[in-house]
């Protein structure tokens, strides 16, 4: 266990304790949250990477031969792992004599005694007031709904990461606003409508200012700042006795790219190159994501899930911070003190700009205490003009039989669960571009396996 995590584990016991104290004195306290444990087993899974290298995430740049690889992909082999999540979820509410509510909210996640997303253990962190005529608004840190909400749909079907997890967008908000309006009735169903805006510090390379006093008027013009980051999210969801429809929108600028949805939104570091061939025309990164999923439910006991996804990324340029390196001869600029890795960024030193189309799809079925479920999520080839393969030729489909069993005997909110899935890529070569690295989706690397099966028990309890 970590020394950070160490430290939750008495301050929750601690609030544990405490909590009808603060429910006396400051209203009904929420504590929630889940905890899970997973084993899976896959028969062709990546033993890890060959000279890993944050210049050439995707193994892309630098082919095999006569350079040494960097970021190739490893031999596959039959493997196992662990996994351990928990979330818990701290919250305070009070409503006032005249409908108003104020609310505090706190949730962190861990995932094998690591912050779930790498760097940030708070996913949710706001205040807010709430009125059933005037609608919610909250200020703090939130989740996105591009990920909270696809994690909601895909979760049932045992395909979380390949939906939810991938593909364009962020999924922690370090820095936002949201209003949330009441819900509206009409003839047809119910209708929600919400908007978010969100915000992020700069990210200044480590050098910043050595960097600075070495800039001169022939160099500068190759110099540009850290972008300010900022984003938009929209979010719409609609509802009937048989029908759950959601659509998300959700544009950013300045933000650091990657295809994990999931991630924390942060800046770009801009461009401290002072090389003409490594810096032309820099341009702050834009990303967005259109999303719509949804539940229908033909008959009370089945229900079938479905959403299509528009991932766009401008691309990222590859950044060296080029700063003091003192030679013989004096001060130049060939020193590499600090890399950004790049998007979609090709041998001719330039981002590239791509959009790709996903889907999912799903058939679950219910009787009593039992839910069996079968679906599927596919990633297909990018629309984009470059003259390096990162991904945009490949093609994924991920399959996934999975069943459940809630198990009420042995505690409320205790489940237990199993599925059998399998990958299949379009060819050998890096990974579509809406999976985050070679190996994030089921641990198979399609530069070195284009198929892959693996199996999954575990149990989850919810409180």
């Amino acid at each position: 266990m970590t020394t950070r995590t160490s430290r939750l584990v008495p301050l929750a016991g601690a609030l544990l304790l405490t909590a009808p104290a603060f429910a006396a004195q400051y209203g009904p306290l929420e504590i929630s949250g889940f905890m899970k444990d997973e084993y899976s087993w896959c028969d062709n899974c990546s033993r890890g990477l060959v000279n890993p290298s944050p210049f050439d995430p995707r193994g892309a740049l630098t082919p095999a031969s006569p350079n040494p690889p960097l970021n190739q992909g490893g031999p596959s082999y039959s493997t196992s792992a662990n996994l351990g999540l928990a979330m818990l979820t701290l919250g305070l509410t009070h409503e006032f004599s005249n409908a108003f509510k104020i609310e505090a909210k706190a949730s962190g996640r861990v995932r094998n005694n690591a912050a779930d997303i790498y760097n940030q253990y708070l996913i949710d962190g706001h205040i807010g007031i709430e009125h059933p005529v005037y609608g919610t608004l909250q200020i703090g840190v939130l989740p996105s709904r591009s990920w909270s909400r696809a994690d909601a749909f895909a979760y049932r079907l045992g395909l979380s990461t390949s939906w939810a997890e991938s593909g364009a967008g962020y999924g922690v908000f370090k820095q936002a606003v949201r209003y949330t309006s009441p819900e509206i009735d009409f003839a047809l169903g119910k209708l929600t409508l919400e908007a978010t805006y969100a915000t992020a510090k700069r990210n200044y390379p480590l050098n910043y200012s050595s960097l600075l006093a070495t800039v001169t008027p022939a160099n500068y013009q190759y110099f540009y700042g850290p972008p300010k980051p900022q984003l938009l999210e929209l979010f719409a969801q609609y509802s009937n006795q048989k029908n759950l429809i959601e659509l998300i929108y959700q544009q950013s600028e300045g933000g650091y790219q990657s295809s994990f949805t999931k991630g924390a939104f942060t800046g770009a570091i801009g461009s401290p190159n002072t090389s003409a061939t490594a810096a032309p025309g820099y341009q702050p990164p834009r990303e967005s994501l259109v999303l719509l999923e949804g539940d229908y439910w033909f008959r009370p006991q089945w229900r079938i899930t479905y959403g299509l996804k528009r991932n766009e990324w401008s691309g990222q340029q590859q950044q060296c911070d080029f700063g003091n390196a003192v030679t013989p001869a004096g001060v130049n600029f060939s020193g590499c003190f600090w890399d950004q890795a790049g998007f979609n960024y090709a041998s001719d030193n330039l981002r590239h700009h791509a959009v790709e189309y996903d889907a999912l799809a799903g058939l679950a079925y219910t009787r009593d205490l039992w839910t069996f479920t079968i679906g599927g999520v596919r990633m297909n080839k990018a629309y984009v003009k470059t003259p390096t393969e990162w991904g945009q030729s490949n093609t994924a489909t991920f399959v996934n039989l999975g069943v459940y069993r809630k198990m009420p005997e042995v505690l409320r909110g205790f489940e237990v669960y199993g599925g059998i899935a399998r990958v299949m890529f379009g060819r050998q070569g890096p990974a579509p571009l809406s999976m985050p690295n070679n190996t994030a989706d089921f641990g198979v690397d399609p530069r070195t396996s284009r198929s892959g099966n693996s199996l999954t028990i575990g149990a989850n309890l919810n409180f």
